[in-house]
């Protein structure tokens, strides 16, 4: 692995992590500030008030698009349903209320577009919901069809069922197949680690977020939140133990075709395999504890 002095090191980092990540933000605000620069403009001239008003709504439906893209035909379709029901109960006492119904039965009724959640990936509390936060639908389909017939089998024998089918689906590649397999591993150490320890503590330090009302007697206590953010800095760096098998320097057909095992070995040897140290020590200090 090759080895970088510390200018090297930050000169690497400006390049490729801080200054694209600066530009992709400036790339996606721009438009907006522009917008409302115009806007400004706009309202401070000696124009009639209608065109004022038009111009205002074409920019707020320009906006939408450049974020959310056809989306936004969900946004428009919930704004002109609350107008209709504002209007047609503008002498009701209860337009509150049946104002908060309609959007609610919106919300039930619409079809979910939603196939990730990126904060819980980049900023994960535990390894779990990484791996169900990734790619929802086929979390789901794994989770019904695949992870639910197989618990017959045992947790242990269904998780790493439910990730070898994903292996699978994945298409046939080693160093796929050797991530899938090793979160399979890690999440299942992780789940049952916390597990224990949120019994031993009675706190609410479980893989995923307990809901409002557990019977856990400590919640929001300070030690509780360092302990979860504990685990999500591990997950972090299990998250880039794993990443570390995509090279971004590879050419495209290498990609395509996926890295052999010689590349996936040599590439974990040279990070001493500790994520999956880490995990071992986590299993060790589970059975201990158990």
């Amino acid at each position: 692995m090759a080895t970088f002095t510390r200018e090297e090191f930050y000169q690497q980092l400006l390049s490729s992590c801080v200054l694209p990540t600066a530009q992709q933000g400036f790339e996606q605000v721009w438009t907006l500030l522009l917008l409302c620069l115009a806007c400004r403009l706009l309202w401070r001239l000696s124009l009639p008030s209608y065109v004022k008003h038009l111009s205002t709504v074409a920019s707020g439906f320009y906006a939408l698009y450049h974020f959310f893209q056809l989306q936004m035909v969900w946004v428009v379709l919930l704004s002109l349903l609350c107008y209709l029901v504002l209007f047609l109960c503008r002498h009701s006492t209860q337009r509150g209320v049946l104002l908060s119904i309609t959007i609610l039965i919106y919300f039930v009724i619409k079809r979910d577009l939603t196939v990730s959640h990126p904060l819980r990936v980049e900023l994960p509390r535990s390894m779990v919901e990484v791996v169900t936060s990734w790619n929802l639908p086929m979390s789901r389909w794994l989770n019904s069809y695949v992870f639910k017939n197989s618990l017959k089998l045992g947790t242990f024998s269904a998780i790493i069922v439910t990730y070898a089918a994903s292996a699978l689906l994945h298409g046939l590649s080693f160093h796929l197949a050797a991530v899938l397999l090793s979160l399979g591993f890690i999440t299942y150490i992780e789940h049952v680690l916390r597990k224990r320890l949120s019994v031993i503590f009675d706190a609410c330090i479980l893989s995923k977020k307990c809901q409002a009302g557990c019977s856990h007697r400590h919640s929001t206590n300070l030690w509780v939140h360092l302990l979860n953010l504990l685990f999500g800095a591990l997950a972090v760096f299990h998250l880039a133990y794993l990443g570390s098998l995509f090279d971004m320097d590879a050419d495209e057909t290498m990609e395509e075709q996926g890295y052999g095992m010689s590349y996936t070995i040599t590439k974990w040897s040279e990070l001493s395999w500790a994520s999956h140290w880490v995990t071992f020590g986590c299993w060790v200090f589970y059975r201990l504890i158990s």
